[in-house]
């Protein structure tokens, strides 16, 4: 079999996640290079004790992060001239990596693949790397390019085998993100009417910064593991999505919903030119009457066809990458 190495940030354990469904899928031969997989470490007393003053004495706290930045530049490089040839290389969310790091990635491979999970608009960082890629996929249809190589791949649900206990629903509608404040008072005016509609709500907001809840809104600065993000959507009649303004990508969230048979809430208007929109489904604020929310939340799921939902799994993702 074709020998695939895949480099990407080991964010929220996403690449153990990858990891586990590949060896469900009985792909033997893939090997990963992480973005700081090492723990920081100083390259002496001196530069430790140099921290310690600038911190002190100068107030400067972003010393250490430039010292960890070219900590992880170096390790990475030094592992990228070590690398073997692969037949094919995916590299997931390039904006991590420097130009340095994957001039040398090019040269270990024939077949060197993108994959980008975020709008281009909000990492511009990434077009001057695209030129390192013979194809770079993306998930937004406003940034596809395929006269540079730049095609559209959706998000996807994993699809290894997990346990089949149906838990007790908790509650009506379940929401988990990063505290963004370009969202927050849309999640707030969304949280209002499911109150108002006396729709039960589990809503989280990461952040590193200590904020006091919000109402129903309540802040956490601990990254849920992926078993107890399930835990959360199997126990929930719908989930909630709120979009970025600066992209028009489908999250994760929507394929969650699609693979556990949940509703979803969201203000992304373009999921209406998917294949497995279902207005039964699929409710999107600013389009579908308010009033209709609470029936929206009761009424049975409209089950996907097989066929339409297995293009969503991350076993048609992966293929897609290296094909």
């Amino acid at each position: 079999m074709n020998k695939i190495l895949i480099i990407m940030h080991n964010y929220a354990g996403l690449a153990d996640l990858i990891k586990k469904n590949l060896e469900y899928l009985n792909f033997d031969n893939v090997d990963f290079l992480l973005y700081s997989e090492e723990k920081f470490r100083y390259k002496n007393s001196l530069q430790k004790l140099n921290n310690l003053y600038r911190k002190t004495f100068l107030g400067d706290k972003k010393y250490k992060e430039k010292l960890r930045a070219s900590f992880i530049e170096n390790t990475l490089t030094e592992k990228a001239h070590r690398l073997l040839q692969y037949e094919t290389i995916l590299v997931m969310t390039a904006d991590f990596f420097s130009e340095d790091f994957l001039s040398i990635i090019r040269t270990k491979t024939k077949n060197l693949v993108g994959n980008h999970w975020d709008g281009l608009k909000r990492t511009p960082n990434v077009y001057s790397k695209l030129k390192f890629f013979d194809k770079f996929f993306v998930f937004d249809k406003d940034d596809v390019d395929e006269k540079n190589n730049i095609f559209f791949l959706t998000n996807f649900f994993f699809n290894f085998e997990e346990d089949k206990y149906e838990p007790e629903i908790k509650n009506d509608v379940f929401y988990i993100g990063t505290f963004v404040e370009e969202r927050f008072k849309a999640l707030k005016n969304i949280s209002k009417i499911l109150s108002q509609n006396k729709i039960s709500q589990k809503i989280l907001l990461f952040s590193w910064d200590k904020k006091d809840n919000d109402g129903e809104i309540n802040f956490t600065n601990r990254f849920l593991t992926y078993d107890e993000n399930i835990d959360f959507v199997k126990s929930s009649k719908a989930l909630l999505d709120l979009k970025l303004k600066e992209h028009n990508g489908l999250s994760f969230r929507f394929f969650e919903a699609m693979k556990y048979s949940k509703k979803l809430i969201t203000d992304n208007p373009d999921v209406k030119n998917y294949d497995f929109y279902r207005s039964e489904n699929i409710f999107i604020i600013g389009e579908n009457d308010g009033k209709e929310l609470t029936n929206f939340v009761e009424n049975p799921y409209q089950e996907i066809p097989s066929d339409i939902k297995n293009k969503y799994s991350f076993e048609n993702w992966f293929k897609t990458l290296t094909s």
